[in-house]
Order: structure tokens, then C-alpha cells, then sequence
């Protein structure tokens, strides 16, 4: 993890490691904040290379890291994206199965793996927490098979837009004035979305277009999406799980 700023973070820092840090006592909030450090990648730098051993595991604190994993011919696949509060590494575990790589510039939040794992053995609360992260990054992987199941690249579109609003409301999504419409921030390039649904860039901008012209969503610049007909883009996505007024309230809560 050479070449990026690395900062001691003090007690009273201004940054959320949220998903390890809500539910603590403040003897452990002492203990983790004293091995914590921050570490800012620049984007697309490799923060664990795949099969490497795991020196760090931590928090994204802001910005989007990607997974990826080499194949056996060669290709490489996106097996998944974490944004801030999500927890990157695994504890008790001697080397990565994936690189870890910076989609967007990244700030993280780091824990030497051995002193994190040592915390982790002697603070029922944060054994609890990481217990969650990792219960979060099933659910993460779940909803990976199912944005990876539609049959066309609009259904894998439509359906990575509502993952977004539901998996990371607050972070990638907010309302309009009138708490009536969804505004969606895409937080990756088109290329590693492309990557990601298993389309190309292309394909990703005819959709997005296509989208436009039936009324679904408002492109507001590239990245960034107004969805108008929240009900009919849930049907684009031709998955069930997803309900409207679910997502709208997820938002306003």
C-alpha cells in the first residue's frame, strides 16, 4: 500500500467508518481509533492486489473501490463495488481472492490486519459489527447474482439505478424538493459500469437514451439521473424485490 498520504487519525477526526463504528462502546471507539489510519489512493490505483497477502482491512471513507477478479482465460470481472461506510478485506483471512482497486479517487480508512483481528478477540462489540459488514457484503453479492441475471442490458441498467436508491440511500441518492422523484448518482466511470453489467460503454449510452426517450429518467449530466417513472423502471427491471414506495421512504427516513 505504498505511495498514498498517510494520516493518524485523532479522536475527534471528521470522517465515518460508520459500519464498524455505530454500536461501539467508547473503550473500543478508543482502541480502533488508535490503529486507524487514513490512506488516499489515487483512481484506479490498486490498493490489494488479487492473491496478495492482507496487510490492511478498513472502512471506505469516501469515493468507490472496485473488486476484481482475474479469470482463468485471462478476463477480468467486476464482482463488486463498495462505498463509504463498507468495509474492504477480510479479517482472519491471510491473502485477498480479488483486487481491490480504486474506481474513483478513495480515501480509507485502515487497520493493520493483525491488530484489528487482536481488537476483534477482545471486543464483543466490534466482533459484532464486523459480523454485520460481513452479513452486508452477502447481501451485497446477492444482489450482484441478481443484477447479473437480466436477460437484456435495460433490465441490468434499470436494476443497478434501484440497487443504488435501496443499498446506499443518502450516498448515491437523494430527492427532489418535492420528496416526490429520486435524483441517482452513478459513482463509477461508464467504463467500469460497462464492466460491471457485462455490456459495453456503448450499449451502457444507447439505454441510458432509450431511458430518456420513454420517460423513465431525466439525464441531468452523465452520471447523475433524475428517475421520473420510479413504478416503470422497476418493471424494466423485471425484479420483484423492488417496491416504490419502499425506496421513496428509505430516502425520507
Amino acid at each position: 500500500m505504498a505511495r498514498n498520504e498517510v494520516t493518524r487519525i485523532g479522536l475527534d477526526a471528521k470522517f465515518n467508518h460508520a459500519g464498524l463504528r455505530q454500536g461501539l462502546t467508547p473503550a473500543t471507539l478508543r482502541k480502533l481509533d488508535a490503529i486507524s489510519r487514513l490512506r488516499v489512493f489515487p483512481r484506479d490505483a490498486v490498493v490489494v492486489p488479487q492473491g496478495a497477502a492482507l496487510e490492511y482491512v478498513g472502512n471506505v471513507v469516501r469515493g468507490v473501490l472496485r473488486m476484481d477478479r482475474l479469470l482463468s482465460d485471462g478476463r477480468s470481472q467486476i464482482v463488486g463495488l463498495l462505498v463509504p461506510s463498507d468495509m474492504f478485506g477480510r479479517v482472519f483471512s491471510e491473502r485477498s481472492d480479488y483486487s481491490i482497486e480504486a474506481a474513483t479517487e478513495v480515501t480509507l480508512c485502515c487497520f493493520e490486519r493483525h491488530a484489528f483481528e487482536t481488537l476483534v478477540r477482545t471486543c464483543p462489540d466490534l466482533e459484532h459489527a464486523v459480523l454485520l459488514a460481513v452479513l452486508d457484503e452477502l447481501d451485497a453479492a446477492r444482489e450482484w447474482i441478481t443484477l447479473r441475471a437480466g436477460a437484456t442490458v435495460a433490465a441490468r441498467l434499470a436494476t443497478y439505478l434501484l440497487m443504488l436508491c435501496r443499498r446506499w440511500p443518502h450516498q448515491t441518492s437523494e430527492l427532489t424538493h418535492d420528496a416526490q422523484r429520486i435524483i441517482v448518482n452513478v459513482p463509477i466511470a461508464r467504463n467500469d459500469l460497462a464492466h460491471y453489467l457485462g455490456t459495453t460503454v456503448e450499449s451502457i449510452s444507447r439505454t441510458v437514451q432509450a431511458f430518456s426517450r420513454d420517460g423513465m429518467i431525466s439525464i441531468l449530466t452523465p452520471l447523475r439521473f433524475e428517475i421520473l417513472d420510479l413504478p416503470g423502471l422497476i418493471v424494466m427491471s423485471d425484479n420483484d424485490e423492488f417496491d416504490a414506495a419502499s425506496l421513496l421512504a428509505g430516502l425520507r427516513g
